[in-house]
């Protein structure tokens, strides 16, 4: 058994709870004058201030687990550092480097000059999504974004100038989102991005929304994959509604039974008298009679593959360890298959591809792709995110437009 299963003590679930008071100050790193106005937040929180004229700032932090600590000021490089509630800083001087001009590449590779008109559906489709939430959520300033397709890597590249704002009417967010990577491999036909976002609530200014927004929240969070993350460092997977199984191969067991059998059998000829047929599942053999030669099935059963894959239930326990008071690690050595079964598939989905709609509820599949496990916050944030492939349902799910803040926790069922 892992041991961090009675972690559920330490952060409730139904609802986020302030912790410890983190208190800095944010300076010039060369001159060491203070900055003032400068953002601090905690990276996909609702929870962020700005530094007052002496460039100290006060926050207030989320139990649950660690969080990036995202400081942005105009001029400057951006600054991030990971904090943990339990264990905050003292004293903290944070001193941001004054950006340098950098000459663009425009030899090779140079920014596409009309890059949102050619690629701005496509960056959309993929950061913003194609589910039906993403109707009503808006890139509010496009013009920031600089765009860049490599022939050389067969990839396309997006930054941006400034924080990307995007207002999410579905579910009651205003999204100010420092973009640090976007990369789509044309080849491979995986897209990557990653940031710092920063969530308002809208339901602040707009309360009589308050409650619609509160259940579209509530629908979007079950079966999530922050929802996944959370249940996996609290050891509730099953009781939270997922299965877990490993897409590994293993020893068609079935097909060496068979040749055993053949081999010994192969110059008799048994006539059964009884209605039959044959399944295999699950590496055993099943016979049922049909008035058929046996060794005619054998001979069949053995062209069967050598190997099949595994789809045995994988208890959260032989994957996961602890790695701290506050930390779970994940890792498999062979893919993992992830069901959330409390929630059916949306016909958007469903629509995709003939295969997806047979699907009754979400499955996705985990990859480890570096062979290296991924270490899990109990807010549901995750760190090693490039070690991890995401394929199947969340990969179509988890954009920008579905996208919750760490901080936020469903209501009481």
């Amino acid at each position: 058994m892992r041991k961090y299963c009675l972690l559920v003590l330490l952060f409730p679930c139904c609802m986020s709870v302030l912790g410890q008071t983190l208190t800095g100050k944010v300076i010039n790193s060369q001159t060491k004058e203070p900055l003032a106005a400068a953002s601090v937040y905690l990276s996909n929180t609702s929870i962020g201030v700005n530094t007052n004229k002496m460039g100290v700032f006060e926050i207030n932090t989320v139990r649950g687990g660690k969080y990036k600590l995202v400081v942005s000021f105009v001029g400057y490089e951006t600054y991030v550092m990971t904090v943990n509630p339990a264990h905050l800083p003292t004293d903290l001087v944070i001193p941001l480097e004054p950006k340098l001009n950098k000459l663009e590449d425009i030899v090779l590779e140079p920014y596409e000059t009309n890059g949102w008109e050619k690629w701005g559906k496509f960056f959309t489709d993929l950061f913003i999504g194609t589910v039906s939430y993403t109707w009503q959520c808006n890139l509010k300033n496009p013009e920031v974004l600089r765009f860049r397709n490599s022939k050389k890597d067969h990839k396309l590249y997006a930054t941006a100038t400034a924080p990307l704002i995007i207002k999410n009417n579905s579910l009651g967010y205003e999204i100010t989102y420092s973009l640090e990577e976007f990369e789509f491999d044309f080849e491979r036909k995986v897209v990557s991005f990653n940031g710092y976002p920063l969530f308002k609530d809208l339901a602040i200014d707009h309360p009589s929304k308050a409650r619609l927004w509160q259940e579209k929240r509530k629908f979007v969070y079950y079966g999530s994959l922050m929802h996944f993350m959370r249940s996996f460092f609290m050891n509730k997977v099953e009781e939270e509604g997922f299965e877990i199984r490993n897409l590994g191969y293993v020893p068609n067991l079935a097909k060496f039974r068979a040749m055993k059998l053949y081999h010994q059998y192969k110059d008799s000829v048994i006539i059964h008298n009884q209605d039959t047929s044959f399944r295999i599942q699950s590496g055993y053999i099943s016979l049922r009679y049909n008035q058929v030669d046996s060794t005619d099935f054998y001979k069949k059963a053995l062209v069967l593959p050598d190997t099949v894959i595994s789809y045995a239930i994988v208890p959260a326990d032989s994957i996961g360890y602890a790695i701290d008071s506050s930390t779970a690690g994940l890792y498999a050595r062979d893919s993992l298959e992830i069901s959330y079964l409390l929630k059916e598939v949306p016909d958007d989905y469903k629509r995709l591809t003939a295969k997806h709609r047979k699907e009754t509820y979400p499955v996705s599949q985990f990859t480890f792709i570096n062979k290296r496990p991924i270490e899990i916050s109990g807010n549901g944030n995750y760190y090693g995110p490039h070690d991890l492939k995401i394929t199947g349902f969340w990969a179509w799910w988890e954009t920008v437009s579905t996208m919750l803040p760490f901080d936020y926790w469903p209501p009481r069922k």
